[in-house]
């Protein structure tokens, strides 16, 4: 209110008070620091990744690399945008111990391009585990047909005949190529499959799938293969070219008895292994082996 007119020294007018701007900057700078309190939770709880039980298409911060995809590597979930590898499968779960065990395990029953095996275990207070079936984010991919690792399927090579280690097809020196995992002999590919072998246990449990079916290719003897002279095998008949002066007879096929094999054979091998698939390979000589040259003599 201005002061009366008779007043000769009216006092100036006190300054408005700012309470209301004050309130209104504290008010901003509450919601700023809101804000970015709510983001940094955010990137946390992006950066823990997902909680509760793992599922399939969560993320981890390992990557499998190549070499024996039955080991197990201990890991945690992420996010996938920082993740390394992909959950394609849980396996099984439980209670944390203060002892897990990250050995080897028995092949699992896993995805077609499966890189490898984790265990997810839970953060803080969460006690639980999870086994886990892994692919790369990106590649390499060792799971991949044919690339020497991750776990054996259709379209990998065997290093070993009795070990079924997997070696990279453009490798050399492989065994066998793997046309079919399955559960039982019987199920293998009747046409196709020339050999067959067992995965083993090693460490604990059945392996699933445990029967591996062959095809032509590697040491796998098959039709239109010629070899060298079998008085001097000794870990197995080896392949040689069909010109090469070492070839002693032509594969015409590969049957389970003596009388199924074709005309233009001349001559047979028996394997000695009891479950051999095809136990008997039938042959057409093409010139003397050592045991014919000494049975002319």
């Amino acid at each position: 209110m201005n002061a009366p007119l008779d007043d000769p020294f009216p006092q100036a007018p006190a300054p408005a008070a700012r309470p209301r701007r004050a309130g209104l900057v504290v008010a901003a700078c509450a919601a700023v620091i809101a804000v970015l309190i709510g983001a940094l939770y955010v990137v946390s709880r992006q950066d823990q990744g997902p909680s509760g039980p793992v599922t399939v298409g969560n993320c981890v911060d390992v990557r499998s690399g190549p070499g024996p995809a039955d080991k197990i590597f201990a890991a945690q979930r992420v996010a996938c945008a920082s993740g390394k590898a992909a959950v394609t499968k849980v396996l099984s779960s439980g209670k944390r111990t203060a002892f897990p065990a990250y050995g080897a395990r028995s092949a699992p029953d896993c995805p077609p391009g499966t890189d490898g095996l984790a265990r997810v275990t839970g953060t803080g207070k969460d006690e639980r585990y999870w086994e886990v079936c892994i692919r790369n984010t990106a590649a390499p991919h060792p799971g991949d047909p044919g690339a020497g690792g991750g776990l054996l399927d259709a379209g990998d090579c065997v290093a070993d005949f009795m070990l079924a280690g997997e070696k990279a097809c453009g490798d050399d020196g492989w065994y066998g190529k793997v046309i079919a995992r399955v559960d039982t002999v019987a199920a293998c590919p009747a046409r196709k499959t020339l050999e067959i072998a067992r995965l083993q246990s090693f460490g604990g449990g059945a392996p699933a799938r445990p029967v591996l079916c062959y095809g032509p290719g590697g040491k796998v003897l098959a039709p239109g293969d010629c070899i060298a002279d079998p008085t001097y095998a000794i870990n197995g008949i080896g392949k040689r070219p069909c010109a090469s002066k070492e070839a002693v007879a032509r594969i015409t096929a590969r049957v389970r008895t003596r009388k199924e094999c074709p005309a233009g054979s001349n001559r047979y091998l028996k394997s000695k292994d009891d479950g051999a698939y095809l136990p008997v390979t039938c042959l057409k000589r093409l010139r003397p082996t050592l045991n014919d040259r000494l049975r002319s003599r």
